[in-house]
């Protein structure tokens, strides 16, 4: 068997149907996700050719191919699905090491539903304990290393002695991940926490294993310096074309139908600091769009985030990327936007780079003409903003629900979500050791609870629109099965509003005692639907 053996938890290491939005799903407490729905709908297994995965998240790709890279043979490295952990750990294996993104449920999107939703442990974090479970029961038996890096490492510091961790892995893997586990394979000491230094461009290398619904990174970092975010801590640079034209080809060599591109802002391609670069994005979309065309792929290509400074100052891009994909009503994009606050005070303090070139009294403006520009470009963003800056007033709320009405009063198609903020670590505002505000909603002030029902309603009223177009499942059945189960999430979030609007409370009182994990709730959604395909 290998020596050295890449796995995630379920919650990770899946491909979600094709639509990495509806991983959110696990993000949820696991008493409100039935098991059927968890484990068939939003987390089907990643298919195997024998113990190895046929892909994988593409993290895990990127660390797999810097370990060949620094001279370990494709025998001694193997990717494995969590369910074929157990079959795949033998007594040669030397090194586990595990990718990880949520396993505490403490990422922003986990931490906001379970404060929403009463509490729980989230599917996340429970997929990481029982992949943990199956790790530590093999380790007592064969004595391998645990390596355990990612995102999420930071939610571990503490945790290591509980989950048998021997080393956290923090930072870029390329250059700093062969030499950790080299030495752990030579007996050498290791400390218990590890940072990885940066990687130049030349020295990250392709990846062997295609990547889950064809992700791909085009930029790493971000130069915009936001407190609460970690990508930002990241050296800012972009992938050379070649490169990731030469990933996005691996993958649809290999049965990888999408292409989707990973990046802070997709709009930052090829720009030099917050210098934006109009003629390397265009060329990005003009040489992929190309490429899938050229392989009888979908010519939508995914992009995770976008901001609002970027798309106003390169608006003829973003009229580019609409019209060189052939985005319509019917097939739009829904990228990812922090809107954070409407507060100029706020933006000033904690992300004024988000607001460059303008200034921070500008952002409101700002985000209303970008909302316009998405609309009228067929994009449907995500705007997250964020409940519980350390010293938040009651003007700086009020000030972000007046800009959720503006975009309401302007017809903005989208969402607005509210985030709960947590001092992630590797952020600046986790350095600043601030105090931060209870994750309680009924302990929050009446602005903050104010500003996040407005965001609420608002997402309520567009998903009913918009829940059709998300829903972009292949499987007849299956799409029907998500629409009627969307239908029911919106009917959920519409009873959550009313309710907190009574009484703040009644989430300790109600939502908390809430347990749908058995099928026989999920039955009644679905059956229906089930019936009448029949």
């Amino acid at each position: 068997m290998a020596k050295i053996i890449l796995t995630a938890d379920r919650a990770v290491f899946t491909d979600y149907h094709g639509a990495d939005l509806f991983g959110f799903g696990l993000c949820l407490p696991y008493r409100l996700v039935p098991e059927l729905v968890q484990y068939h709908i939003l987390s089907p297994k990643v298919p195997t050719r024998g113990l190895r995965a046929k892909y994988a998240p593409y993290a895990i790709c990127k660390v797999e191919a810097s370990l060949i890279a620094a001279g370990f043979s494709r025998d001694d490295v193997v990717i494995v699905p969590p369910r074929m952990v157990a079959k795949a750990i033998d007594g040669d294996t030397e090194i586990v090491a595990i990718h990880v993104l949520d396993p505490k449920g403490l990422a922003p999107v986990t931490w906001t539903l379970k404060a929403l939703a009463g509490g729980g442990k989230s599917c996340t974090e429970l997929e990481f304990e029982k992949l943990m479970n199956v790790v530590r029961s093999l380790k007592e038996k064969y004595g391998f290393k645990v390596i355990v890096g990612g995102p999420g490492n930071w939610q571990l510091r503490g945790y290591e002695y509980k989950y048998g961790i021997d080393v956290l892995f923090d930072g870029e893997a390329e250059l700093t991940f062969p030499i950790i586990v080299k030495k752990l394979l030579n007996g050498e000491e290791v400390p218990r926490y590890v940072k990885g230094e940066p990687t130049p461009l030349d020295k990250i290398p392709l990846i062997i294993t295609p990547s889950r619904n064809g992700l791909v990174q085009i930029t790493r970092g971000c130069p915009r310096k936001c407190h609460f975010c970690n990508p930002t801590m990241w050296h800012f640079r972009s992938f050379p074309l070649d490169i990731i034209t030469e990933e996005i080809e691996f993958n649809l060599k290999n049965g990888i139908e999408n292409i989707s591109l990973v990046t802070e802002d997709v709009l930052l391609y090829g720009a030099h600091g917050l210098k934006l670069n109009s003629d390397a994005v265009k060329k990005l979309f003009k040489v992929v769009v190309d490429l899938a065309r050229r392989w009888g792929a979908p010519d939508k290509i995914g992009f995770s985030h976008v901001s609002c400074a970027s798309a106003l100052v390169l608006k003829d891009v973003v009229k580019y990327i609409t019209d060189i994909q052939g985005l319509s009503d019917v097939e739009p994009t829904f990228p990812q936007v922090g809107l954070e606050s409407g507060s100029p005070r706020i933006v000033a303090k904690y992300f004024r780079g988000k607001a460059y070139p303008w200034k921070p009294e500008d952002w409101p403006s700002i985000v209303v003409e970008a909302a316009k520009l998405f609309n009228d470009s067929y994009w449907y963003p995500c705007f997250t903003y964020i409940i519980g800056f350390p010293d938040a007033t009651p003007d700086d709320y009020i000030a972000t629900t007046e800009l959720i009405d503006r975009l309401k009063s302007e017809g903005f198609v989208g969402w607005t979500f509210p985030l709960l903020l947590i001092p992630m670590g590797g952020t600046i505002i986790e350095e600043e050791k601030m105090n931060f505000p209870s994750s309680c909603i009924a302990k929050l002030s009446q602005e903050a609870i104010d500003c996040m029902i407005a965001g609420c309603k608002l997402s309520a009223v567009n998903s009913k629109t918009l829940a059709r177009r998300v829903i972009r499942i292949k499987n007849p059945l299956l799409s029907r099965i998500f629409s009627n189960l969307a239908s029911h999430a919106i009917d959920a979030l519409e009873s959550w509003i009313s309710g907190v609007e009574r009484d703040p409370n009644i989430v300790d009182k109600v939502y908390t005692k809430v347990d749908i994990r058995s099928t026989r709730e999920l039955t009644k959604a679905v059956l229906p639907v089930i019936v009448k395909k029949l």
